[in-house]
């Protein structure tokens, strides 16, 4: 007999394996969990993926991970070259607008690739995002001539930055609410890299 696949069990599938991967990460999470979470069996989930880690790769596709890589890329290159440090928000940059639709459309998919990549191929990705956006932030001269002081400062500003975003996403599911979140975590963490630049800035100025 041919095995008919479900298109609506499949996404249903999808949508609670992405929840289960971000609350629970890969390695604790259990197939019993995500399928009793889609309304179905263990044994009819192995009818969409063979394995735990198939399933894995259909909830977060190598081409969606590169995509958000690259999202976060433009965003932090935009440091480099500022003029209002506050204008940076999904209202006033492309690329922070761009990068807030990519968090509300697939707010699983980026708390799995920001802090529960563990056991995947994708478990030093959360570190790569910080050491690339403390890279960008430092192609700026007056950074880099404080060597490893402000980079410890960015890379622990970066880490924490992932933590809460990750949380903010795990917390709100509506789009209202992710952006009035993550509004508000732009203005705080704006202002303070304001104020570190330049008082890098003054620090550098000769006396």
């Amino acid at each position: 007999m041919i095995q008919v696949l479900k298109e609506e069990l499949r996404e249903a599938i999808l949508k609670s394996a992405g929840e289960v991967f971000a609350e629970e990460g890969f390695r604790d999470a259990r197939l019993s969990d995500i399928a009793a979470r889609a309304g179905t069996s263990t044994s009819n989930l192995y009818k969409y993926a063979k394995d735990k880690a198939a399933l894995f790769d259909q909830v977060v596709p190598k081409t969606l991970a590169e995509r958000y890589a690259g999202i976060l890329e433009r965003r932090v290159a935009e440091f480099a070259g500022r003029s209002d440090w506050l204008a940076l928000t999904h209202t006033g940059s492309r690329e922070a607008a761009e990068l807030l639709r990519f968090w509300i459309d697939h707010r699983h998919v980026a708390v799995i690739l920001m802090s529960r990549g563990g056991g995947t191929a994708y478990e030093a990705f959360g570190a790569k995002l910080v050491s690339m956006m403390v890279e960008r932030t430092l192609a700026q001269s007056d950074a880099a001539d404080n060597g490893p002081h402000i980079r410890m400062l960015l890379e622990q500003i970066f880490t924490n930055t992932l933590t809460t975003l990750s949380s903010i996403l795990m917390r709100f599911d509506k789009e209202a609410d992710i952006t009035a979140a993550i509004s508000l975590f732009w203005r705080f963490q704006l202002a303070g890299l304001k104020a570190l630049f330049e008082g890098v800035a003054k620090s550098n100025q000769p006396r």
